[in-house]
């Protein structure tokens, strides 16, 4: 398949066919985080405001909240990866038992039902293999998480990332990228700025092999809260 079918002289209409699911061997990813105390050692933009730390073992996932009285009982669509790194995920209950699919990754999180309100009261946690793998903060309904790992089958074609900051502070920010089977990470793309907001496009998309995590880390001259993330068109290999 013709990679730049997706990317140069593309029309509207095969954009918004894109984003639908509609264009046959391709779908579109954007991925994007928020971290509130970036401070001046890189960290991953996402909740947990440390560097990412990765499923070693595929397991099951449990759900639990920091306001059980509210949140207990809502539920939560879980969506990653298996062992193989094919595509699963798994609705499951807020304060209740482990579920049944086995996580090797997960890179989104989201409030599929509210047990009081219309959102999460609670930091909810999603737990695999005895680590956080996803975070909803009080409120979001979904996680903010700016990582992704590409799914069995697929490349990834990075073709923009963006950062935003709160403060007068200088940041730098860089998109890596982790061979699942070595475990070294590559820096792709680099931005500093001060304050407000950047963007940055790819004539030439940046080509992200199958099982390979990726993710944008941050640090600042000072701390402030960061957003950011980046968009993928995934292509079937």
């Amino acid at each position: 398949m013709a990679v730049s079918k997706y990317f140069a002289n593309t029309h509207i209409a095969e954009v918004v066919d894109l984003s639908q699911g509609e264009l046959q061997g391709a779908s579109f990813i954007d991925k994007f985080g928020y971290n509130g105390q970036v401070g001046t050692g890189y960290e991953t933009v996402w909740s947990g405001s440390n560097i990412y730390t990765y499923i070693e073992t595929a397991g099951t996932a449990v759900v639990t909240s920091s306001n059980t009285s509210d949140d207990n009982g809502g539920t939560v669509l879980v969506q990653g990866l298996d062992a193989d790194y094919n595509e699963v995920s798994e609705t499951l209950t807020i304060g209740g038992a482990a579920g049944t699919v086995e996580f090797h990754r997960v890179h989104r999180a989201s409030l599929a039902t509210a047990n009081t309100g219309d959102t999460n009261s609670g930091t909810v946690t999603i737990t695999v293999d005895t680590k956080s793998a996803a975070i909803i903060d009080p409120g979001y309904g979904q996680t903010l998480m700016a990582l992704y790992t590409i799914p069995k089958g697929k490349t990834g074609f990075l073709f923009q990332i963006d950062i935003g900051n709160s403060k007068q502070t200088e940041l730098e920010a860089k998109i890596v990228v982790r061979n699942g089977a070595s475990g070294v990470w590559n820096t792709k793309s680099f931005i500093t700025t001060r304050e407000g907001f950047s963007e940055k496009n790819f004539h030439i998309p940046v080509s992200i092999p199958q099982k390979n995590d990726i993710e944008l880390r941050v640090k600042g001259s000072a701390t402030s809260a960061v957003s950011g993330g980046f968009e993928l068109v995934l292509v079937d290999k």
